[in-house]
C-alpha cells in the first residue's frame, strides 16, 4: 500500500499546525501569519482524496507542495539580497514552510518515480 496519502495528510497538518502557532504566537496581527495553514489545508485536502484516487489525489497534493515551497522563498530570496533579511517570527515560518514543503516535494517525486518503474516493472 502507497504511504504518500499518510504522508500528505501530516504534511498538511503540520503546516496547519505552522500557521495556526504563527498566528496566536504573533498576537494575531497578521492574517499572513495563516499563509502556510493556506497551503497546508489544500495539501491535506487533496490527501484526503488520494485514499480514494490515488494518483489524482496526489498530483494535486504535489501541485500545492511545490506552490508551498516556491512562495515562501519568493519573499525569502530577495529580501536576502536586498540584505534585509532578519530572523524572526515570519521568516522563520517561512523557512519551516519551505523545508517541510521541501521533503514533501522530495518524496512525492521519489514515490512517482516507483510508481513508473513498478508500472514499467
Amino acid at each position: 500500500m502507497n504511504k504518500m496519502p499518510q504522508t500528505g495528510i501530516a504534511t498538511g497538518l503540520i503546516l496547519i499546525l505552522f500557521g495556526l502557532v504563527g498566528y496566536f504566537a504573533g498576537g494575531r496581527a497578521s492574517v499572513t501569519a495563516l499563509i502556510p495553514a493556506f497551503f497546508g489545508l489544500p495539501i491535506l485536502l487533496t490527501s484526503l482524496l488520494a485514499l480514494k484516487k490515488l494518483k489524482l489525489g496526489m498530483h494535486l497534493a504535489a501541485v500545492f507542495g511545490l506552490l508551498g515551497f516556491l512562495a515562501p522563498l519568493g519573499r525569502i530570496i530577495p529580501t536576502a539580497a536586498k540584505g534585509e533579511f532578519e530572523l524572526n517570527l515570519a521568516t522563520g515560518s517561512m523557512i519551516a514552510m519551505v523545508i517541510v514543503c521541501g521533503i514533501f516535494m522530495a518524496l512525492c517525486i521519489r514515490s512517482f518515480r516507483e510508481a513508473r518503474r513498478a508500472k514499467a516493472g
